[in-house]
């Protein structure tokens, strides 16, 4: 019997309480205005996504002419990616397939990518020794000119500090601040590891792997779970949204952020 992933159990209302939220749209196209700067005038491109989820960006980056197989440990996630997909008038659809991380290079053997990309944090759910042995994997899948694109979360992010020490909760506050992983709770019963990297350690976790940019990704905009918050307070919201945009050419505040893109190019010896 197969074990269930630990996501499944967001699947069914992942897009209603993330991808369609104020915060979780805003954070999106800003992840996106960085990605699409590195695609200007490329194309069209092999694109691997990992940790795909319900396959909001495979599609955006299939919409752009690239070819994409996408991929997610949760099968329900993939099955709801796969029902968007059918309904989208696209030319040349994503492939949408069910593996975690440390299954890819048997599930997709001689394939290669230009490109790896991997959206809001799920190389944080990696721990640090499973990363480093990830290196391998990207450099079989990557080509000679191959890129790795991650979203991953920011290791001092203001916000998520200032929320909790308002609240008087110094050991959410903190949390990202640790060596340890933290326990995200999925459910009732279900928890994540969660491990916090700053750049420097990300990059050396990847290693060979070259850093090309960093970028940050929620400066401005807040967490999703303030997401009540902002709906309340639209109009500072807007203002919010504004400032994000005024900081796009800047790689300032990359490691304060609620997430950090990150960038990195295939060692070629």
């Amino acid at each position: 019997m197969i074990e269930p992933a630990p996501f499944d159990v967001l699947a069914a209302g992942y897009d209603a309480g993330f991808s369609q939220s104020l915060t979780g749209r805003a954070q999106r196209n800003a992840s996106r205005v960085w990605l699409q700067h590195f695609l200007l005038y490329k194309g069209p491109l092999r694109i691997l996504e990992i940790n795909c989820g319900t396959g909001d960006d495979a599609l955006w980056l299939a919409s752009l002419g690239h070819y994409v197989v996408a991929t997610d440990q949760s099968d329900y996630m993939i099955q709801e990616a796969t029902l968007k997909s059918a309904q989208a008038d696209l030319a040349i659809k994503p492939t949408f397939i069910t593996a975690d991380f440390d299954e890819l290079g048997t599930t997709l053997g001689t394939q290669r990518f230009d490109l790896v990309f991997s959206n809001f944090a799920g190389l944080n759910c990696v721990a640090p020794h499973e990363l480093s042995a990830f290196t391998n994997t990207l450099q079989e899948l990557l080509t000679d000119e191959g890129h790795l694109a991650a979203v991953i979360f920011g290791k001092y992010c203001w916000w998520e500090t200032c929320y909790y020490l308002f609240k008087a909760d110094t050991r959410n506050a903190f949390r990202r601040w640790k060596h340890k992983p933290a326990m995200a709770r999925l459910a009732n019963d279900v928890f994540q590891p969660v491990f916090y990297y700053s750049v420097a350690q990300f990059v050396k976790n990847l290693r060979p792997l070259l850093l090309r940019e960093k970028r940050p990704v929620g400066l401005f905009i807040p967490p999703s779970y303030m997401e009540h918050n902002m709906q309340k307070h639209a109009r500072f919201f807007s203002l919010l949204v504004k400032l994000e945009k005024m900081i796009r050419r800047s790689s300032v505040g990359s490691s304060f952020a609620d997430h950090t893109y990150i960038l990195l190019q295939k060692h070629v010896p």
